[in-house]
């Protein structure tokens, strides 16, 4: 039995929702990807492969176990942030479905190029990654979680997304 997560009351856009669990496993490389750009740019901008780099890229793909919640969690924030979009009309010729597929892979970019660049969600996936796995998934999973949240301003009581009011 498939248990259908619900981040906010209105957490209805089923196509939406589908079309992030269709690409969800390409998405997750261009995360990891992306780690590895971020890294490099700040840590390596000379771009000089040394044996760490080496291992790194080797290794890279072992951290995608612990993003795959916290894609879900991006997913359902875009979700929660584009709530309005389920009743507009396609005008362009486009299926609801490719328009919500190109709108999500856009901001998902943009989402995972700043969120890569924060070392609390960068230092957990490259040190998961080099030791293959071999250390706290949970802790792991739930401090770039707390990081993504902090991130959006955002917080999740029992499984639901609220959004902190900040005095500006």
């Amino acid at each position: 039995m498939l248990i259908e997560e619900k981040y906010f009351t209105q957490d209805k856009n089923y196509l939406l929702k589908s079309v992030q669990a269709f690409s969800k496993e390409i998405l997750l490389d261009q995360w990891l990807q992306q780690i590895l750009t971020s890294y490099n740019l700040q840590h390596n901008p000379m771009g000089l492969e040394d044996d760490f780099i080496i291992e790194l890229k080797k290794k890279i793909h072992f951290a995608k176990d612990i993003l795959e919640d916290n894609y879900d969690i991006i997913a359902a924030i875009y979700r929660h942030d584009h709530s309005d979009n389920q009743l507009e009309i396609m005008w362009d010729g486009r299926s609801h479905m490719e328009a919500y597929d190109s709108d999500w892979k856009s901001m998902y970019a943009k989402w995972i190029g700043r969120l890569s660049l924060i070392k609390e969600i960068q230092r957990p996936i490259i040190k998961y990654a080099v030791s293959e796995g071999g250390v706290n998934h949970t802790f792991l999973v739930q401090s770039i979680r707390r990081s993504i949240l902090s991130h959006f301003g955002l917080r999740i009581k029992s499984q639901k997304i609220y959004r902190i009011h900040t005095a500006a």
